[in-house]
């Protein structure tokens, strides 16, 4: 793997330097310590020694690395020089920043957005000794490597759909295991709508349908994919993950969350698609369970809605749709059992670099600006219960929200239906 910029990028980001008060781009990592820059260089195992690179409008891109790791350095397309002793790597620097004012690094004032805070205090004050003042590049990253592209976009939505069918799959296997007749058997030939699934052994355990789905979505053409299988109160746990020994038996007459994700394989540009689907392994919903789908439902209808109205007039932040998803769920008396954010940036990372739908964990005043991607997945969590979270994906153009997948979910998944 060698240390590179995509041209897409490059021309991206000079562009967008150009309408800011902002001199220039300088990335910065060791050790794969700063995600951006690592993803962006394409060193995400990073270099064991620090490494900068300036990009300046009207200027070729240029690096500064440590000379015994130039071995990394081989497909580099733009200028380079190298040093060895720190002295000589602070020289160089000076001489790099020379005319700049003001540069962006992975910053955040205050650790707003600590995912953008990625370069450590010494390294900015190493930078801003050479003379310059160190900014936010919080909204160079939004408007450049967080935008999806129409391979992304494209991408993005061949996966959603294969997440779709699959969830719905899943429900319909994990059914099958806990009704009478599957009870007898461990192998069933229509385990899916028309024998979808073909013959399958039957789950038993939340880990058996983690590992059916995963094989699932491989043999489909998608790649980094896994999921959260939780059933009963289980689903009360935001993160819980279902290792083989420990993991819950399938149930009859229990909630069932499944959160899964993947991205197209062998596309370099594709983009995640990210979902959470609820059923409930018996043929009525409860009452407390469907009071609180359909505050979750609304919310997350509510943030979609608050885009839609916002075409057209001052972009919101991530905070303010966050904001906007919570007010459904405060309203129904449910604050107390909110436990995160309410969506996550998404491009070819799954949690991306873009802005988060967040205004409690975090302060993430950045602009959904078109072109980017995020989750919308409000959830309730009611410990020893049950958990219900409602989780689709949208694509900001400058026409409004795309959301994804085609037919979100309307209702829990019933075993009669």
């Amino acid at each position: 793997m060698s240390a590179n910029l995509s041209d897409e990028f490059v021309t991206a980001a000079m562009r967008e330097l150009q309408g800011t008060d902002i001199d220039a781009w300088l990335l910065y990592d060791l050790e794969a310590r700063n995600r951006v820059a690592a993803e962006l260089v394409g060193l995400p195992e990073g270099q064991t020694r620090r490494y900068f690179i300036l990009l300046q409008p009207g200027k070729a891109p240029h690096a500064l690395a440590h000379r015994i790791e130039l071995g990394e350095w081989t497909e580099w397309k733009h200028d380079l020089d190298s040093y060895v002793s720190w002295q000589e790597l602070e020289a160089r620097l000076t001489d790099l920043l020379d005319g700049c004012q003001r540069v962006a690094m992975e910053v955040s004032p205050g650790d707003a957005v600590p995912f953008m805070d990625n370069v450590p205090a010494g390294v900015v004050e190493l930078v801003e000794g050479c003379g310059v003042k160190v900014v936010s590049s919080a909204e160079l990253i939004s408007r450049t490597y967080a935008q999806w592209g129409q391979v992304g976009r494209t991408t993005h939505r061949h996966a959603a759909e294969i997440l779709a069918t699959t969830a719905h799959e899943a429900f319909l296997l994990a059914g099958r295991a806990v009704s009478t007749t599957a009870a007898a058997s461990t192998e069933h030939d229509d385990a899916g709508p028309d024998g979808a699934c073909g013959k399958v052994d039957l789950p038993q355990t939340e880990h058996d349908l983690v590992r059916w789905i995963v094989e699932r979505l491989e043999q489909a053409g998608l790649t980094e994919a896994d999921t959260i299988v939780a059933i009963g109160p289980n689903s009360a746990l935001p993160h819980y993950w279902p290792e083989e020994v420990t993991c819950a038996p399938l149930e009859a007459g229990k909630v069932l969350l499944i959160d899964l994700w993947a991205r197209v394989a062998d596309q370099p540009a594709a983009v995640f698609a990210d979902q959470t689907w609820m059923g409930f392994l018996g043929d009525q919903l409860p009452g407390d369970v469907t009071a609180v789908w359909d505050a979750v439902r609304a919310a997350r209808d509510a943030g979609v809605e608050f885009l839609v109205e916002s075409v057209g007039k001052e972009l919101p932040s991530g905070a303010d749709v966050d904001a906007r998803v919570r007010d459904v769920l405060d309203a129904r008396g449910f604050a107390e059992a909110i436990f995160h954010r309410t969506g996550h940036g998404m491009d070819r990372v799954n949690h991306g670099f873009g802005p988060n739908l967040d205004c409690v964990e975090t302060r993430d005043e950045r602009r959904l600006v078109p072109g980017i991607g995020f989750s919308v997945e409000p959830g309730l969590y009611f410990e020893g219960r049950f958990g219900v979270r409602s989780e689709i994906n949208v694509h900001l153009t400058e026409a409004g929200p795309e959301v994804s997948p085609s037919v979100i979910q309307e209702f829990p998944w019933l075993l009669s239906n």
